[in-house]
């Protein structure tokens, strides 16, 4: 993690998780720039073209003529939103790697931080993206007379690059519209929340990655029933992932993960195997490294197309919009189920069953990475220039 909330007065403060590339010690030793990825850590408002203006417009009518207590027929507003890094972090991340000004990475990675004093600037990507789920979600009040109600179009496709842009149209009730003017006047940022899943890809490099799964069923449809009730439909939006994660904490899904590599690069450990390039391992990897590993869709998807024969239903005939209910189904969920209608048996098979996978990875392998944000950048701009941001109408 790096920190870069020292970029000026006032600047919020936003750590940003840095990963080497797998060739940087020879990148170093042959004076090329070294590489690092950054994962994104946020969603924020985009800027309007050409301009440092934030693209957030709301527009709000009322009923003329307009007295003391102001009557609000309703409204809409349109936002975009990205998740690229703010202003200059890029050049102060670039800047902490070359100075080597960051916490010691961890011991199986820290040679991969090679940038030699003297050497090019690193350089800096995005973690690669195959995709991006977006949702704007209202978020209501804790107290007042009742939910806003508002309908939001936009998403649930984001683009996949560094400077994709995800622009939303919402539309108040009056409640709603009423919500919003007081929120903005009062410099609070207005109540929606911009979700992003993005599913980033990386590399296990040269070493080959074995996870033995052991699934106890009845526990994971414990976990599952929680989640998501019997007969109701999956995935729910978060809900997969919130379930997958949930079994594994529980112990309803039970992983041992070792791992393969060439002895060149195996920090001395005596080669195995007869082979034409010596072999180390298997080892045990660590359980911040295993647990990373099993977070990922490639075992996802190996657990839910094992266990889901004995605990789901599955529908043929598709949904009416894709991923369910009108929410976007993660890409691994639907790389197994495509659209179709899915639910969960209301009991799971009788006695102890367990089910056991075995799931070799060699090369890239994808995992979800969600990042929001809650439109606070407005709330800044409206403190000082409302009425670039507000524009209200007596009808």
């Amino acid at each position: 993690m790096i920190d870069i909330d020292r970029g000026g007065p006032g600047d919020p403060a936003v750590d940003v998780r840095i990963r080497p590339d797998a060739h940087n010690t020879g990148l170093a030793a042959a004076g090329e720039p070294t590489r690092y990825y950054f994962e994104p850590p946020r969603v924020t408002v985009a800027t309007r073209s050409g301009s440092s203006d934030l693209d957030f417009s709301a527009t709000v009518m009322l009923q003329a003529p307009v007295g003391p207590q102001p009557i609000y027929l309703g409204g809409s507003c349109t936002f975009a939103c990205t998740a690229t890094l703010p202003a200059d972090a890029a050049a102060r991340i670039v800047q902490k790697l070359a100075d080597h000004d960051h916490p010691d990475p961890p011991a199986r990675i820290a040679s991969l931080f090679a940038h030699r004093n003297g050497g090019p600037a690193p350089e800096l990507l995005m973690v690669p993206i195959t995709a991006n789920t977006v949702s704007c979600v209202v978020e209501h009040p804790p107290t007042g007379p009742g939910p806003l109600l508002m309908s939001v179009q936009g998403g649930p496709g984001g683009g996949i690059d560094i400077q994709a842009r995800s622009s939303f149209l919402v539309s108040f009730s009056p409640a709603a519209a009423e919500a919003v003017v007081t929120n903005l006047r009062d410099a609070a940022a207005p109540p929606f929340l911009v979700r992003n899943v993005l599913t980033e890809q990386f590399d296990t490099g040269q070493a080959t990655v074995v996870t033995d799964a052991d699934i106890d069923i009845g526990k994971l449809h414990a976990v599952f029933a929680a989640t998501v009730p019997p007969e109701e439909p999956w995935p729910g939006g978060e809900a997969a992932g919130a379930a997958y994660r949930a079994a594994v904490a529980t112990g309803a899904i039970t992983t041992r993960v070792t791992e393969s590599r060439p002895a060149d690069t195996s920090h001395g450990t005596a080669p195995t195997g007869t082979g034409t390039t010596p072999m180390v391992g298997p080892m045990l990897l660590d359980p911040a490294a295993s647990a990373w590993i099993s977070n990922t869709n490639e075992l996802r998807k190996a657990v839910f197309r094992l266990a889901g024969g004995s605990l789901f239903d599955v529908t043929a005939a598709p949904a009416p919009e894709p991923g369910q209910g009108g929410r976007a189904a993660p890409a691994w969920w639907s790389a197994i189920f495509g659209d179709a209608q899915v639910t969960l048996r209301g009991e799971p098979p009788p006695g102890s069953v367990h089910l056991s996978e075995r799931l070799i990875t060699h090369g890239a392998v994808t995992m979800e990475h969600m990042v929001e944000g809650g439109l606070t950048e407005v709330a800044e701009a409206a403190r000082t220039e409302l009425d670039k941001y507000l524009t209200v109408i007596a009808v």
